[in-house]
């Protein structure tokens, strides 16, 4: 039975890999919607809470990531090349969810229009990380 623990597996990468996307996806349109709905504090702690919990998800599914890194035999990507995606598109939830708490952290009042066009920025771009990660699993599917 050793032997058979040796045996090349490999782990569902691109699988995580596009859920992660989905999640960057996920708390981008949420701090878009609560930029949008900033006067309304209701839906500000809704949108916040939003960010938060795409943003927990994102940080689950890194974790499973870098422990499939270290039980997988034979990866469908190189190591390190995994393990950077990963963390890169971590970084991009993280820094999502930083601004969100800056919001409130910083106590401000009004947003101005130049910030509300820059998490439509945010939101476009998640959206092109995204459909970057999703390309890549289709590419290793065959399709």
């Amino acid at each position: 039975m050793l032997f058979g623990k040796l045996l090349p597996r490999e782990g569902n990468f691109f699988e995580l890999f596009n859920d992660h996307g989905a999640r960057i996806g996920e708390g981008a349109r949420a701090f878009m919607n609560l930029v949008t709905h900033y006067k309304d504090l209701t839906l500000r702690a809704k949108y916040a809470a939003d960010v938060d919990g795409a943003e927990r998800a994102a940080d689950r599914i890194t974790a499973e990531v870098n422990r499939l890194l270290h039980k997988t035999f034979i990866t469908p990507l190189d190591r390190d090349d995994i393990h950077q995606l990963i963390s890169k598109m971590d970084d991009i939830l993280d820094l999502i969810e930083d601004s969100a708490q800056l919001l409130f952290l910083y106590n401000v009042r009004d947003l101005t229009p130049e910030a509300k066009k820059l998490a439509d920025i945010c939101v476009a771009c998640c959206e092109k990380v995204q459909s970057a990660v999703s390309l890549l699993s289709n590419m290793d599917n065959g399709a």
